[in-house]
């Protein structure tokens, strides 16, 4: 019997053996994610309940057992342990470790090259951009949000958004600038009002002597904040662009 990989940023994505297979429905996708991230720990029944909504129909607990037995024979047809989905007094477990869930793999591996700044920046860009590969899209894209779904992408995200400052910073201190200002932009397009994005982006763009380019985007930058949030962007964009210009590293330190 195999034990099954779980990727969930991005749509659910579930493989038995290095072969791909479909849950279908949302409820089940629902129970599978969030007893993949609480893998190895108990899950309460009542938790499962108010994520699936099922306070609302006559017998919630009968309507997730039936959710329960389903996904249950879905495992058993992958040729899953049946051990793997264990009932614990009120409560279910995934028998799985952490290393089956990719989500756990990112957070690992951010922590990790987190430890490592700014100590070692070259190090540190390699791991973070090999963490931010394993994104596919939005965490849990195809389950529906309760409330530790929705807090848990909350988390992701913001994790994956640290991720890419920091990723940034490595680039600039090693000198990358032109990766600083290829990448920037696409991070940008998803996260419009991260100060520190656009204070990487306009750092690179003049130390790259595109001057021009980091006024535009210092304008782009306050356009944005007003719009959105009514007041200025701080202090550190226009250092970034008007200070000195930091220094570029030649060696991890």
């Amino acid at each position: 019997m195999a034990t099954p990989e779980i990727d969930i940023l991005g749509p659910m994505r579930i493989a038995v053996d290095g072969k791909e297979s479909c849950l279908t429905g949302q409820k089940l996708r629902c129970i599978l994610a969030v007893l993949s991230l609480r893998a190895g720990q108990p899950v309460r029944r009542d938790e499962l309940i108010e994520e699936l909504r099922l306070t609302e129909t006559s017998d919630a607990s009968n309507s997730l057992h039936a959710h329960i037995a389903r996904l249950r024979r879905w495992l058993r047809m992958q040729s899953v342990d049946s051990g793997i989905l264990e009932s614990v007094d009120s409560s279910y477990r995934l028998n799985i470790d952490r290393g089956a869930v990719d989500a756990y793999i990112f957070e690992d591996r951010v922590e990790q090259a987190l430890a490592l700044y700014p100590s070692a920046p070259s190090v540190v860009a390699v791991m973070l951009t090999e963490a931010l590969a394993m994104w596919r899209g939005d965490a849990l894209a195809d389950v529906d949000d309760g409330p530790f779904v929705a807090s848990k992408t909350e988390e992701l995200r913001h994790l994956r958004a640290t991720a890419r400052e920091i990723l940034l910073s490595a680039w600039l201190d090693t000198g990358q600038d032109r990766r600083v200002i290829l990448n920037a932009r696409r991070f940008l397009d998803a996260d419009p009002l991260n100060e520190q994005l656009w204070e990487s982006l306009i750092v690179a763009l003049r130390r790259a002597n595109r001057y021009a380019e980091a006024s535009k985007a210092f304008r782009e930058a306050n356009l944005l904040y007003h719009a959105e949030l009514g007041i200025a962007p701080g202090d550190r964009l226009r250092i970034a662009l008007s200070g000195p210009i930091p220094e570029r590293l030649t060696a991890d330190r």
